[in-house]
């Protein structure tokens, strides 16, 4: 009996901040598009950007057409997108000269439409970042004034937390990098419910890890906090005691009820449809996880 060799392909899938920026190197490729639609269109983009050194490995990629004996022919090489993406992925580890690059192509860009708008908010969002639009009315009508700026200080020192928690994930949760990697994925494509949905499985499959007798999150909750309530000398472990102490008394497992009541509001936003969640409230609980998981690691909470 002959016995296959199977191999096993291990895959590597790319991070929460890699998703982001290639969507958002995306969405700004066809932004670029609109502004080279004439030959040296993109080099003077390139040295607009401060980029000229770039100009003989890119330029020929932005031209629309290429001319034989004065005829015009469409240049099968003219691809935006891919400069795009491979240029920002060239420069993004300077901060300064990638803001710099993408705030020129938005300086040529009047109009966004607005999925694209959305999508980009969103992606945006998860890296630190924002844009900012401006509207402009002047003699020719209204139109837009984009720019792509922080969206608050600290953001060097978010990334950091990120890749300090997939980093954690895949050492110890590696079964758990699929519902954080989903998460950032419908949050991007504005599908709140579904990123709300695994932002909720995330919590309660990482807290019911850490209860391994009866694989109870709220138990896991209270074993991650170190939290106790006594009441009447009996030691309560149940969502209903502990808030109804809390009720009576106004004191008691301060973490744990912040921990229970973000997951209560995950699961009515998520899959129990109590309301539609707008994307701030995505967001919310999307940051809320990150921290309580970073908070766990911190205090070297790993199962």
């Amino acid at each position: 009996m002959l016995i296959e060799e199977v191999t096993v392909l291990s895959i590597a899938f790319d991070s929460e901040d890699r998703i982001a920026r290639s969507n958002i190197y995306s969405i700004f490729g066809k932004l670029l598009r609109r502004c080279t639609q004439k030959n040296d269109d993109g080099e003077v983009l390139l040295c607009e950007a401060g980029l000229s050194s770039s100009v003989d490995n890119y330029a020929f990629r932005l031209n629309p057409y290429w001319y034989n004996r004065g005829y015009q022919n469409n240049n099968d090489q003219y691809n935006p997108e891919y400069v795009c993406l491979s240029l920002c992925q060239e420069i993004e580890a300077s901060e300064e000269a990638l803001l710099r690059f993408l705030n020129v192509i938005l300086s040529h860009t009047h109009r966004i439409e607005n999925e694209e708008m959305d999508r980009l908010i969103n992606y945006l969002g998860i890296i630190g970042y924002e844009i900012d639009v401006k509207e402009v009315v002047d003699m020719y009508g209204e139109s837009y004034r984009f720019s792509l700026i922080p969206s608050s200080d600290g953001t060097s020192e978010r990334a950091g937390d990120i890749s300090y928690l997939r980093s954690m994930l895949l050492m110890h949760h590696n079964d758990l990098i699929h519902l954080y990697d989903e998460a950032t994925t419908n949050f991007g494509n504005a599908q709140y419910i579904s990123c709300i949905d695994n932002c909720r499985s995330l919590f309660e499959s990482f807290f019911k890890k850490l209860d391994p007798v009866d694989n109870d999150y709220v138990k896991g909750i209270l074993a991650a906090t170190g939290e106790t309530v006594i009441d009447n000398g009996t030691s309560l472990t149940s969502i209903k005691k502990i808030y109804t102490y809390w009720i009576n008394n106004k004191s008691g497992a301060n973490r744990f009820r912040l921990f229970q009541t973000m997951y209560s509001a995950m699961s009515g936003l998520g899959p129990h449809h109590e309301d539609t969640p707008s994307r701030e409230d995505a967001l919310l609980l999307f940051r809320f996880v990150e921290d309580t998981l970073l908070w766990c690691f911190r205090k070297g909470i790993n199962c």
